[in-house]
């Protein structure tokens, strides 16, 4: 009962009926409950350091009674309280995230793999108490994996190429006499170390375990700079251990756990399970592309939310000349220079303070950008506040002109402003590009107004199309002039919630997009006046799709690598004319995580349709960095990582890197002549341009020939390096200190005949070279082990008229059935190194042939030599420096 109808009851009753019958005519009527759009049903699950929570818009049967504001909570499946916002005003009232809330606990983000319940209700402005809140709407959900770090793993550490410890600048370390510098398994299992005059690498562990690396100071104190560790697996990854400087008193240690990209974390001695709390040093390079022939590299650091690449169409040669233009979430465009300076060339674009909550309110400000390739303008998508002050802000595109060049900013004019189209973090303005017809096109997302985005009388849910002076073409889909030039006049395509990137596809002349969904994302091409369906469902983001992220990456930019941009950046045949796209994933979290942090490719026919997709880079760093910008430039792609490592996510320190095109090369070598040590070198090249070729036998010689054949004085080992244009491969080779004498045989005829000998290898004419035992078939089975002088790829081939089985350490190699030659799967062998042997033939007959061949790293075969076959095994791998 409201205050005034309990100060009505005291009155005579003919008023009190008076007054009532008043009452209930004018009775407030609650909100309705909200309409729930996020998180997605628990079929789709959320990072649980990202949860975005949105509603449909607020409605009320009453007339007047506007959205006041909004309770949110999120309760375990079991019903603890764990977040809360209450009363949350603008657009936070429909649409907010957990960074804008307070946990209970004083906790960051959810639990991993869990259920939650997250419950809403609506506040309007009735002032009314016991009328003015809705009831509460709940939707289960489920969060996947949190993000992680991810500890290095090892088995073994191959011999080849030799590990090595340096500092920063690539200069060998010295240590002190005692000292030592080492990896080790979780259960202090030695794996690499590195001391004063020697270098161990023992066998390969049992099994994969996580790395520590152990620093000792043995007798004296030790200051160490910061040093890095480089070696190979035995699957011949490369990897970096990255080891902060460290000083240690006499007869003390220091331990590290070490992370997937290298990066080190203080541990405690005794520790056994990994612990990725204090970062000790962080690995420089946090990306790896995943495609070989491809490298990584830092162009411009110091940036704040990068979050648009936009390249000069026809970049001049000068130094000083502008080439590419990044665009900062808060307002400021930076300019990149030909050569590599970067200065900013406007900042201010936003009349509001745009700082805020990451993930949450703080995600709006300026976005998109596409530069006049007849004038070197900037078109450039901002967000405003309104002169009122009543809406949170509008959308409008601004051009920018220069009089210097394009190297600072001179004047701004308004290309077009949308009044009144109210929209807010994330869901706002975004790309803007050049189409072949040299038209504006600009995506709008709905603002978190769905019911806007198939509406044709809002600019909200679409992607626009306009003249460079802001008009309306006349052959738009929906153009009308006859009602005078409204929202409906500029709509290229509707029906959208966040179509965040674009991109022109010059095979065809399509502009393609891709858009951010409650649990399901959308790439997607578009055509003209195109209904694409958003009204508040993961269902709706599967119409007009070409792909479907089938749980949300949050897709934010997309860009052609094709002949008609840039001549293809620079990228291999087999990449022209596939798109990439930069998931962005859950926003400001740590680690690694299933969903986002990478770039992904896609293939796609003369139709459109997607033939194939791969994921072309990932995040392997601990930090909070992520992809956003993305665009395709000269000399190869550029993206930005949006976020700082480690610092706040407005810090001023995120990056842009290019990834281009390196290219290969890779040494094949094959022993020629045992007795010489006479080796015979192939390099196979695709290195775009390379025409120098340099060669480093490891022994103090070098050539220049594309196919040296080389003669060692010593037994080795040697690591023969070639270089090509800057790209490297190196192989190792180690004679034996004493030639192989053979395996053992034991030959029987299946009648409990048996004899043995020494057999110097496996190639035989049985018409000549079978033991005097009765009968026409025989059985034989060699032992030994198999040592070869060249690490790398093999194949090994069988010839032989029975059946047979060959393993090596215990692994089947050959287990052969038929008559004709068997080959084995490529495998890799490394120098010097024993693998034990065992070659069972059975039923062989006595006239025809036994031969065991071998391909190094695809050489012509050659029958494998008895200086390769002992029959005992030396187990031992220790090398001095």
């Amino acid at each position: 009962m409201s205050v005034l109808t309990r100060i009505q009851v005291f009155r005579p009753l003919a008023c009190f009926v008076l007054a009532f019958s008043a009452s209930a005519l004018l009775a407030n009527t609650p909100p309705d409950r909200p309409v729930i759009i996020e998180p997605a049903e628990a079929s789709h699950a959320v990072d649980p350091g990202d949860v975005h929570m949105a509603t449909a818009p607020f409605h009320d049967a009453d007339p007047g009674d506007a959205h006041r504001c909004s309770d949110w909570e999120i309760h375990t499946a079991t019903g603890e309280f764990v977040w809360y916002a209450y009363c949350v005003t603008g657009l936070l009232a429909v649409h907010i995230h957990l960074g804008d809330g307070r946990f209970i606990n004083g906790e960051r983000h959810l639990t991993g793999n869990a259920q939650y319940e997250m419950r809403v209700r609506f506040r309007d402005s009735s002032g009314d108490i016991d009328t003015e809140w809705s009831g509460w709407s709940a939707r289960f959900f489920s969060t996947g994996p949190s993000s992680s770090v991810y500890p290095l793993e090892l088995l073994d550490v191959a011999d080849s190429p030799a590990p090595t410890l340096h500092d920063v600048n690539g200069s060998a370390l010295t240590l002190l006499p005692s000292s030592s510098v080492a990896l080790v398994s979780e259960g202090g299992e030695m794996l690499l170390a590195f001391g004063s005059q020697q270098t161990t690498n023992p066998p390969a562990l049992k099994a994969h375990t996580r790395v520590k690396a152990i620093v000792s100071s043995g007798l004296q104190s030790i200051n160490l700079p910061e040093s890095n560790i480089d070696f190979n697996d035995d699957g011949g990854t490369a990897h970096t251990v990255y080891l902060p400087a460290i000083s240690l008193a006499a007869g003390t240690s220091a331990a590290f756990w070490i992370a997937q990209d290298g990066s080190s974390f203080d541990a405690s001695l005794g520790d056994t399970a990994p612990n990725f709390t204090k970062l000790a040093r962080l690995a420089e390079m946090p990306w790896r592309i995943l495609d070989s022939g491809y490298v990584i590299e830092r162009v411009a650091s110091g940036l704040q939310l990068p979050v648009n690449i936009a390249f000069v169409p026809h970049p001049l040669p000068d130094a000083d000349a502008p080439f590419f233009y990044i665009t900062e979430l808060y307002g400021t465009i930076q300019v990149v220079l030909r050569n590599g300076t970067m200065r900013p060339y406007v900042t201010g674009l936003l009349n509001f303070d745009p700082t805020g909550v990451f993930p949450g309110s703080g995600e709006h400000g300026s976005v998109g950008t596409a530069v006049d390739p007849a004038t070197g303008d900037l078109f450039v998508a901002v967000v405003y506040e309104s002169n009122d002050g009543k809406r949170e802000h509008d959308p409008k595109v601004i051009r920018i002109h220069s009089a210097d060049g394009g190297r600072t900013a001179a004047s701004i004019t308004t290309v077009i402003e949308m009044t009144g189209e109210e929209i807010g973090p994330s869901h706002q303005i975004s790309s803007v590009s050049i189409g072949p017809d040299g038209k504006l096109y600009v995506h709008v997302g709905d603002g978190f107004s769905t019911e806007l985005a198939t509406d044709l009388h809002s600019f909200r849910g679409k992607i626009l199309r306009m003249n460079f002076d802001g008009s309306a073409p006349s052959d738009n889909p929906f153009y009308n002039s006859a009602d005078g030039i409204t929202a409906t006049d500029y709509i290229y395509a509707y029906g959208f919630r966040n179509p965040f990137g674009g991109a022109w596809r010059a095979a065809d002349g399509s502009l393609w997009e891709v858009e951010n969904g409650p649990g399901i994302d959308r790439l997607a091409k578009v055509g003209a006046g195109m209904n694409f369906r958003w009204n508040g469902s993961d269902d709706d983001m599967r119409a007009n799709a070409a792909y479907n992220w089938e749980s949300s990456v949050a897709p934010v930019n997309i860009a052609f690598v094709q002949p008609a941009t840039f001549g293809g950046s620079g990228f291999a045949a087999d990449k022209l004319d596939h798109a990439f796209v930069s998931e962005s994933g859950p926003t400001f979290v740590p680690g690694t995580t299933e969903l986002g942090k990478r770039i992904r490719e896609f293939a796609l026919d003369a139709a459109g349709h997607v033939t194939a997709t791969h994921s072309f880079l990932e995040y392997t760093g601990t930090g909070y960095a992520t992809v956003a910008a993305l665009a395709a430039g000269p000399d190869g792609l550029y993206f930005s990582d949006l976020f700082p490592d480690q610092a706040s996510p407005i810090d001023h320190e995120a990056h842009v890197y290019r990834i281009r095109r390196a290219g290969s090369v890779s040494i094949k070598a094959g022993v020629t002549d045992e007795v010489t040590r006479t080796v015979e070198f192939v390099v196979v090249i695709n290195v775009p341009g390379a025409n120098r070729i340099t060669w480093d036998f490891g022994d103090g010689t070098s050539s220049a020939e594309e196919s040296p054949v080389h003669t060692f004085g010593g037994n080795g080992p040697y690591d023969v390096k070639v270089s090509v244009g800057g790209v490297e491969d190196t192989k190792r080779v180690q004679f034996p200190d004493v030639r192989g004498t053979g395996l053992v045989a034991l030959y029987s005829d299946g009648q409990g005949d048996l004899v043995s000998r020494i057999d110097p290898q496996v190639d035989f004419d049985w018409a000549l070279d079978a033991p005097e035992l009765p009968g026409n078939t025989l059985n034989v089975t060699w032992t030994g082990v198999i040592v070869p002088s060249v690490s790398g790829n093999y194949v090994l081939q069988l010839q032989t008229d029975g059946d047979a089985l060959l393993k090596l350490d215990g692994n089947t190699i050959i287990d052969k059935h038929e008559r004709s030659a068997a080959i084995s799967d490529s495998i890799y062998l490394e120098a010097a190194h024993h693998y034990t042997f065992v070659l069972t033939c059975a039923n062989t007959p006595m006239v025809g042939f036994t031969q065991l061949l071998w391909y190094a790293d695809g050489l012509p075969p050659r029958v494998i030599p008895q200086a390769a076959f002992y029959p005992i095994i030396d187990r031992r791998r220790a090398t001095a420096h």
